[in-house]
């Protein structure tokens, strides 16, 4: 079950009267899809969200993701109709909270260990001096599998984050080029089934979506 939706950076939809296709075969589309144009950095996968509380029913997207940025798309049947939708956010990594307390007991154990072997005064300020450098070093290996467990860590998540991992042209390009990418597809891939059922391609004002912000961390 995926969390709700935080930090929308755009979203676009349309009702499409008289259209009816298979949701889960306009899906498969978009997987072919981005597979067929090599996206890179790129996982597709299904995810369900509630319709309203913790007992409603779920509704199925696909979920484009690239990192913490992700295309949530939906494609769904409503009476003789049909809808698309996509929502372009931001998903932060975090570890279950059970996780997250035993990592804050290792700090812990880590500290007390430290202040037993070289000293309450010393162990604190070599412990400041390592983490650092060790964040520096994992910031210099170029995995983002390294980068997104270290971002997940409390604490020094956000000290690496802040210090390490900053905004820069190249973030903001790079995302601008994921989301132009994905956003391209999905429209092109409603045009060809729209067009098959003979309904008129969107205009150019249809197909704008509504965005919120240019870039958040």
């Amino acid at each position: 079950m995926a969390d709700s939706p935080e930090n929308v950076r755009g979203h676009w939809s349309r009702l499409f009267p008289g259209l009816q296709t298979a949701p889960l075969e306009f899906y498969a589309r978009v997987e072919a899809a981005v597979l067929n144009r090599a996206i890179p950095d790129t996982v597709v996968e299904r995810v369900e969200y509630r319709e309203g509380g913790a007992f409603s029913g779920t509704r199925q997207y696909l979920r484009v993701r690239r990192r913490r940025e992700v295309f949530d798309i939906c494609g769904a049947p409503f009476g003789d109709d049909f809808f698309f939708s996509w929502w372009f956010t931001d998903v932060k990594p975090a570890f279950p909270s059970a996780v997250t307390i035993v990592i804050v007991l290792g700090y812990l154990v880590v500290l007390s260990l430290f202040i037993q072997n070289v000293g309450i005064v010393r162990g604190p300020i070599i412990l400041l001096l390592i983490v650092p450098l060790l964040l520096f070093v994992v910031s210099h290996m170029g995995k983002p599998e390294a980068d997104d467990f270290i971002l997940q860590l409390p604490w020094i998540g956000a000290l690496y984050e802040r210090f390490f991992h900053p905004i820069t042209y190249y973030r903001i390009d790079t995302s601008d080029m994921f989301q132009q990418a994905v956003q391209k597809l999905v429209m092109d891939l409603i045009d060809e089934v729209t067009t098959a059922n003979g309904i008129r391609a969107l205009t150019e004002l249809e197909r704008k979506p509504v965005m919120k912000e240019f870039f958040r961390k």
